[in-house]
């Protein structure tokens, strides 16, 4: 699966600012004419619109490519107004660069200084003639509609290629941009085969209904939000809606006895409706009873008929319950853990036209064979599902969700380089068994140190990895500057074992690729099980990374068409998430993601889940998820995600969202995306020079200026750019609150790039990181940032200071698997699936491969290869085993600074507002931040220091911080730091006297007070 650039900060618009001016979404089709029109200049477009409330004030075309001037920024300079009208509607004549062989665009009105609409929320191609710069042309649009039409006969024509229509409960159906004018009717037929034509009607309909004009229900209007100005329609109580739900639906507006409009039409809202309450009761999938006898529910309720298929075995009848929509069938007790199973499913698609018998795998499954072909019947609760000490092996304590630090890693990165693990269990499950290996042993170090949590990536079913027979490439070392490496991974990325795995196919199944045999749908359901009884043995919770925000594909629309995913006004799947985005604002999706993440809970001992572009959920269901599971497991999880604010459901447009702003008081934590590019510098969509100019707190800016910024002494603007993100660097390391007060002034003021910077009431709310598997790892970003002459021994000391930050602060830390050893991708912004080659990882600490990589893959990168070839040339960027040991090491020191005391995790928002400070904040120093954590005579956490103080120096020379406040406190250096392994930190010293601290460069000491 092809992932975006740097996936955690999409809420920057990566389709709703960025794609609006890059083509991000899609629907249309081409236009042209083939005659040209009279009057027109050669060399000219003709845009016509048509609207049917007949208004077009500040409507605009909004064009990047085709125009001679193309539009830029957003709602865009220029847009092409219509201002001129005929007898279609409006148009708008644009001077066109007749290089160009596409017309890409938009339709968009400005709301006011802020806000923007599109008409509808699609983007636009037309085919530019070939003889263009010979003469003008013509094209046709229409409100609401995603086509662009050739001819204005072509466009008032009558189409049934999008679905305009929504019906939202038994009773009420909504035509949005439709004007209800003329008599409405929704016409069925149980084969489909409706067709509408202008002149002679309806044909091939069994019947119709007339709808008669209504308003949305005040209930409606709440949980339809995008749609409660919509006109809406009445549908007659005597309608038989389950059988009507099992055929074709159009919606024709009739005028003057002839058809003027007509729509397919969109059916979530009623399915839910009419079969929610009985259907989200129902245990879908494989349940058994005490004697083994299998039965199996599938949810279908559009489907005419449903059969079990047993493979190698009989194809049975399942019997529908009209009340849910779930067929079920009761099998033979000798199929529990050895019978695979499809379903066939017979229904009318409407992307098909027609009824189709689709054979597809349970949405329920726990556990398949290779591929995912089948599902195994297979009963979790067996014996024989079980390795030995499963039942009743203890889960590590946690006292507080504040006590947790994350690490991120992925389960082939683990131990698919490791020498120590016997080959065959190299990048599987079964590698974490290995007790004595090195990736164990640097595991149990953390763990001792002070980790908590391992965050697997996905480790559900995916599509992208061939589990029965993927390969890995044989690379040949060919030089730090080569493009012989990422061309043989390249070559091999469709084929190989690789992926990130961000692609789902079964939710509730283990992936096959990482178990010793892919073909046994038991082996996968042991070896997991395995995998966590060793982490947790090791004192390690586990957290499994999910992505119920879309799945590769649309495969759950060949059970029930047009439900699972989120449709836009065309009746199209959503694409905003980079695949086809889910809908778990309605019942059984979001019924699919709670029931799954209760078997990963209960059946497989995880500790917590971390969601995948969570903003696309509702909150509701995430504050549903963290309650029901918790429930179900009997203990307290943690819950965290991507909580970005972007695409079709952005600024709760059809929900409340769980994003950032949305999550105050859940528990449930998110991303920090404030307190990331304040370290790093600059944003994750930097490109070209843009990279090496932002720098960032631990990477110079200001105080150690590089080249392409001129060498030269900071300038006013560079220092203010600095002390804003040391801002936010604050902000974050006092758990991100909102009410947190900063130089007199709330958190929630500061501003984040149109956001407001503190967002959260409980420091469990927020997750502190400064590297994730997404983008460059923070010792690739930072090598593009700091200055050429910058030692490598400086180098790896700056990623401490980012890391230390991280670990130092208020909230959850996050850690990418490696960070801690200088990981290097070979500077690969996007290393989905870029192999084992670019993914490596040396538990020793021996390297970090940056000398043998080659460049990375040209995919995503090619663009940057000349400033990535300086880079791998300067003799300054690639560390040393000491140097990378030296990391580890401080690393380990901080985890054990951190468990030391609760004053570094305090428990809740109050207790950080009335035990953080920040004594430095009205004085900045460049490069420097003070945090405070005690108060009085009060005790804050477990009261183990009186006061403890933080001082991160991130600059190139020695700081001083003075504070008559603190003069004789009997402050003294921390003693995990006195006996650590860092000798600079140890220079770091106290003047009783002066109440001065004065800490060496590139430095995090921590101070306490006994």
């Amino acid at each position: 699966m092809r992932q975006m650039t740097w996936r955690l900060a999409r809420w920057m618009g990566a389709c709703a600012l960025v794609a609006a001016l890059a083509a991000c979404g899609g629907g249309g089709g081409d236009g042209g004419t083939t005659n040209p029109p009279s009057g027109l200049e050669a060399g000219t477009l003709r845009v016509h619109y048509q609207r049917p409330d007949a208004i077009y004030t500040n409507w605009a075309v909004y064009s990047w490519n085709g125009p001679t001037t193309p539009s830029t920024g957003w709602p865009g300079t220029p847009r092409f107004l219509f201002e001129r009208t005929d007898g279609y509607g409006a148009y708008v004549d644009i001077r066109l660069d007749t290089t160009k062989t596409t017309f890409d665009f938009v339709l968009n009105k400005g709301t006011n200084g802020t806000d923007t609409i599109k008409d509808p929320d699609c983007d636009r191609r037309a085919t530019i003639a070939a003889d263009i710069t010979t003469r003008g042309q013509e094209i046709w649009l229409k409100s609401g509609d995603c086509a662009t039409y050739a001819s204005e006969s072509a466009a008032n024509g009558i189409s049934l290629n999008a679905s305009r229509a929504m019906w939202l409960s038994a009773g009420t159906l909504v035509w949005p941009g439709a004007t209800q004018a003329g008599e409405f009717r929704l016409h069925y037929a149980a084969n489909g085969g409706i067709a509408v034509d202008s002149n002679s009607g309806v044909s091939g309909a069994d019947g119709s209904l007339v709808l008669t004009a209504d308003t949305l229900s005040a209930g409606l209007q709440a949980r339809f939000r995008h749609l409660a100005t919509a006109p809406a329609f009445a549908v007659p109580g005597t309608a038989n809606v389950r059988q009507l739900l099992k055929g074709q639906l159009v919606v024709v507006r009739w005028l003057n006895g002839r058809p003027a409009g007509a729509t397919q039409v969109q059916t979530q809202g009623v399915l839910d409706d009419v079969y929610a309450t009985s259907a989200t009761t129902q245990a879908l999938g494989a349940t058994f009873a005490g004697d083994g006898t299998p039965t199996l529910r599938l949810w279908a309720p559009t489907a005419r008929s449903v059969r079990l298929n047993i493979l190698g075995g009989a194809s049975l009848p399942m019997v529908e319950d009209a009340a849910s929509g779930v067929w079920t069938l009761t099998g033979d007790a000798a199929w529990r853990n050895t019978a695979y199973y499809t379903y066939s499913v017979t229904v009318f698609s409407p992307v098909d036209g027609g009824v189709v018998t689709n054979e597809v795998t349970d949405p329920y499954a726990v556990t398949l064979n290779a591929n995912g072909q089948a599902a195994l019947l297979a009963d979790l609760s067996s014996a024989a599902l079980k390795p030995a000490g499963w039942d009743g092996h203890t889960v590590p304590p946690l006292a507080e969700p504040e006590d947790s630090v994350l690490y991120e890693l992925h389960v082939r990165d683990f131990s698919v380089n490791d020498s120590t693990v016997p080959v065959a269990k190299r990048g599987k499950y079964s590698a974490f068994g290995e007790a004595a290996s090195q990736g164990m042993t640097h595991l149990r170090a953390l763990g001792a140190a002070g980790l908590t949590h391992v965050h697997l990536l996905p480790v559900f079913d995916i599509a992208s990895v061939n589990e029965a027979g993927c390969t890995t490439p044989v690379v040949t070392p060919s030089g730090s500057t080569s493009t012989a490496q990422q061309a043989t991974i390249t070559a091999a990325s469709g084929t190989d074992c690789f992926n990130w795995g961000y692609d789902p196919r079964h939710y509730g199944a283990p992936e096959g690729s990482y178990a010793s045999d892919a073909a046994d749908g038991r082996v996968r359901v042991i070896e997991f099980r395995e995998m966590v009884a060793a982490l947790h043995g090791e004192g390690l919770r586990v957290v499994m990374d999910v992505v119920y925000n879309h799945t590769s594909g649309n495969f759950l629309d060949r059970i029930v068409p047009g439900y699972y995913y989120r449709l836009n006004g065309e009746g199209v799947i959503e694409r905003s998430t980079c695949c086809d985005n889910t809908a778990p604002e309605f019942a059984m999706m979001e019924k699919l993601m709670l029931d799954t993440l209760k078997t990963w809970a209960t059946q497989y001992g995880v500790d917590g889940f971390r969601f995948d572009i969570m903003g696309h959920i509702p909150k509701s269901s995430m504050v549903r998820a963290q309650a029901e599971v918790d429930a179900a497991a009997g203990r307290a999880l943690y819950y965290y995600g991507e909580a970005w604010n972007f695409g079709e459901v952005e600024n709760d447009r059809r929900f409340e969202q769980a994003r950032q702003a949305n999550l105050a008081g859940t528990g449930i934590g998110s991303f920090n995306d404030r307190l990331r590019d304040a370290m790093r510098g600059g944003g994750p969509f930097d490109s070209g020079d843009d990279i090496l100019r932002n720098q960032g707190f631990a990477s110079g800016l200001c105080y150690d200026v590089n080249e392409i910024n001129g060498s030269a002494a900071c300038t006013t603007g560079q220092r203010s750019d600095l002390h804003n993100r040391q801002n936010m660097i604050r902000i974050g390391m006092a758990g991100n609150l909102r009410n947190f007060v900063l130089n007199g002034q709330a958190a929630s003021a500061y501003d984040y790039g149109g956001q407001q910077a503190g967002y959260t009431s409980d420091p469990q709310e927020v997750i502190n990181y400064a590297g994730v598997h997404d983008g460059e790892t923070l010792f690739d970003i930072a090598q593009f940032k700091h200055p050429a002459g910058t030692s490598a021994a400086d180098r790896a000391r700056a990623q401490v200071v980012a890391l230390a930050t991280v670990l130092m602060g208020q909230g959850v830390p996050f850690i990418h698997a490696g960070d801690e050893l200088l990981r290097s991708k070979a500077f690969d912004r996007d290393s989905y699936n870029s192999g084992d080659w670019f993914n490596r990882v040396d538990w020793t600490g021996s390297t970090n491969y940056l000398t043998e990589f080659g460049l990375p893959p040209a995919e995503k990168n090619e663009a940057g290869w000349p400033h990535i070839s300086a880079l791998m040339g300067n003799a300054n960027v690639a560390p040393s085993s000491a140097d990378i040991l030296a990391t580890r090491n401080a690393v380990l020191d901080f985890l054990a600074l951190r468990r030391d005391t609760t004053m570094l995790r305090l428990r809740t928002g109050a207790d950080v507002m009335r035990c953080v400070s920040f004594p430095d904040q009205a004085a900045q120093q460049d490069g420097l931040i003070v945090m405070k954590v005690g108060v009085g005579d009060t005790s804050c956490g477990d009261g183990k220091y009186r006061n403890l103080l933080v001082l991160i120096n991130g600059n190139k020379v020695t700081q001083t911080f003075t504070s008559a406040g603190l003069a004789n406190a009997g402050f003294v250096l921390h003693p995990v730091q006195l006996a650590g392994s860092d000798a600079v930190v140890r220079a770091a010293t106290h003047d009783q006297a002066a109440g001065s601290f004065s800490v060496p460069a590139r430095t995090v000491a921590v101070f306490v007070q006994n």
